[in-house]
């Protein structure tokens, strides 16, 4: 399996250092502004995840993908023209979802910190005599939010739709007067909604400027491109070990329990993502506006499916009475997550968001250090294992020795 290994480990090698110079950039840019903290904290999706769960999926990860890469390229039937079509189909994938993202509502990182420094809202010199601000200065809206989402659970009800039916009479809150992010003061749903789309504007006309581009935001495409196919890569393993998992119970049957610690530890890693991607969501919601009443779907979710199918396949090493007990309670927490995703998304935005203290992403990246060594207990030997030779056992009952049946061999030209 050295070809696989070395393949795997430069793959995730390049897919690493990427998670980290993302986030470290972006550090090393917004450092000497006092919205640094909230910036990264508000896209913790992006900023943190990747760099603390997503390394860890990664070692996590690193064998079944070797042994996946090895199953593919010397045992099953046509291969490595399977393997080679898929992974093509994966970037060009990658590239179909990034190309999607790439739209409005721009983010706040994607500008660099001198144009938010002199940023001053709408009018000019906001808050102006009168005291009203049409919209607020871009990084004082920023800290304002972090300071609120510190002293609360969740940002949900500042984030009112501001697509009105207009076959139905409006919403209730929207008549009622609640504090406005953009504007920094109480407004009706209406014109916070017009603070909102102001707001919206002034981060899309910064960052469609490349004099005022951040340089975290010029090199977003190729980190963004790499989180993508990242994430299709590991939803993309889990159904192939599943579908092929008599076939690696044969042919490496010694490496069986270090592949299901993986998956397990890389399974749980994972569903951090969505939780933070929500509490990402919740923010934005805050900042520019919702574009539909209603639960929001994004991309995240395909993790929870995802996560119950590692749980229903990989469980095995527990036991049957383990393996039951897990599988009911991976059922059991998504039917939970179903019904009270709007308290689930609050809290989110207080642990793992713009309102989570340094202390929590401190205690996130210890245990994520601990966990790593989950993922590397098992020694990768040079030759693919292989189903033991017949050996004697004792037959209690009769004293005398006899042999077990060995597999069936396969034939030449065969494939398994």
């Amino acid at each position: 399996m050295t070809g696989a290994r070395v393949f795997v480990a430069i793959a995730f090698a390049v897919l690493g250092a990427s998670f980290i110079v993302s986030t470290g950039l972006l550090l090393r840019e917004f450092s000497d502004i006092a919205a640094g903290t909230p910036l990264l904290l508000a896209h913790s999706h992006l900023f943190v995840f990747f760099p603390i769960f997503g390394v860890l999926v990664l070692i996590a990860f690193y064998l079944p993908s070797v042994v996946c890469t090895d199953l593919y390229w010397r045992h099953l039937r046509y291969g490595k023209a399977r393997f080679l079509s898929g992974l093509g189909a994966v970037l060009l994938v990658s590239l179909g979802v990034y190309q999607w993202l790439d739209a409005p509502p721009r983010e706040l990182w994607e500008v660099s910190p001198r144009a938010l420094f002199a940023d001053t809202g709408e009018p000019q010199g906001c808050p102006t005599a009168d005291g009203v601000c049409r919209r607020a200065p871009l990084l004082a809206t920023l800290t304002r939010m972090r300071e609120a989402a510190q002293m609360r659970i969740g940002l949900a009800k500042f984030a009112r739709s501001c697509v009105v039916d207009k076959m139905l009479e409006p919403p209730e809150d929207m008549d009622k007067e609640r504090f406005c992010f953009p504007a920094l003061r109480q407004l009706k749903g209406a014109a916070c909604c017009e603070a909102q789309r102001r707001y919206a504007d002034a981060v899309a006309q910064l960052q469609a400027d490349r004099g005022q581009r951040s340089l975290t935001g010029t090199y977003d495409p190729v980190f963004l491109f790499l989180k993508i196919l990242f994430v299709l890569i590991i939803i993309t393993l889990g159904p192939l070990l599943a579908r092929w998992r008599s076939m690696i119970d044969h042919h490496y049957r010694a490496l069986v329990p270090a592949i299901e610690r993986g998956m397990i530890v890389g399974g749980l890693a994972m569903l951090f993502w969505p939780v933070m991607d929500y509490g990402y969501q919740e923010t934005s919601d805050a900042l520019f506006g919702r574009a539909a009443a209603g639960p929001q779907l994004r991309l995240s979710l395909v993790i929870a499916p995802w996560a119950l199918l590692l749980l229903f396949y990989f469980l095995r090493r527990l036991g049957k009475q383990g393996e039951l007990i897990g599988r009911v309670a991976g059922v059991v927490t998504a039917g939970v997550a179903v019904l009270h995703y709007e308290e689930l998304n609050d809290w989110a935005v207080r642990v793992l968001g713009i309102g989570t203290e340094p202390w929590i992403i401190g205690a996130l990246a210890a245990t994520a250090v601990c966990s790593a060594g989950s993922g590397t207990r098992a020694k990768l030997s040079k030759r693919p294992c292989r189903v033991a030779a017949p050996r004697a056992r004792r037959d209690a009952s009769a004293g005398q020795w006899a042999h077990q049946a060995s597999p069936r061999a396969r034939r030449p030209g065969e494939h398994w």
